[in-house]
């Protein structure tokens, strides 16, 4: 039984302000379009905490404290690779934010198809579960 296996580390950020409100990005990439939470890799030499803060700000010029709600891990068949997500939480103040990033409600959230396997996480950033696995092409 082969015991090593490819693995990507990620890790990706719901960012809730005082009105409730979530943060979403409105992607238009081909690998992951729809509505999705900011986020990215871990890169070498650094860990999912300090990515989680790094790629926030890149991502939305927003400063974080990120609160770790959980892991998810699937089997990427596409990619024959393994994938390990870090899912945080960070609330901000709200201000007004441009490009392909928009507020919207839980209920707008929940009510539409998300990118990738984000309706697969939501449980974990909703605090309704700590891990999650699973396989998908994606």
């Amino acid at each position: 039984m082969e015991r090593l296996s490819a693995i990507e580390f990620t890790m990706m950020v719901m960012i809730e302000n005082e009105d409730g409100e979530i943060l979403v990005q409105d992607r238009k990439k081909q690998d992951w379009p729809g509505w999705t939470f900011p986020g990215g890799h871990v890169e070498q030499n650094e860990s999912s905490y300090t990515a989680a803060i790094r790629e926030i700000n890149e991502e939305t010029d927003f400063i974080i404290v990120p609160n770790l709600s959980g892991t998810a891990e699937w089997n990427n068949l596409n990619k024959q690779t393994r994938e390990l997500a870090f899912l945080y939480t960070a609330t901000v103040e709200k201000r007004p934010v441009t490009g392909d990033l928009l507020w919207v409600t839980k209920k707008e959230l929940t009510a539409k198809k998300l990118a990738g396997t984000l309706n697969e996480l939501l449980p974990i950033f909703f605090g309704e579960q700590q891990q999650i696995y699973f396989e998908s092409n994606q």
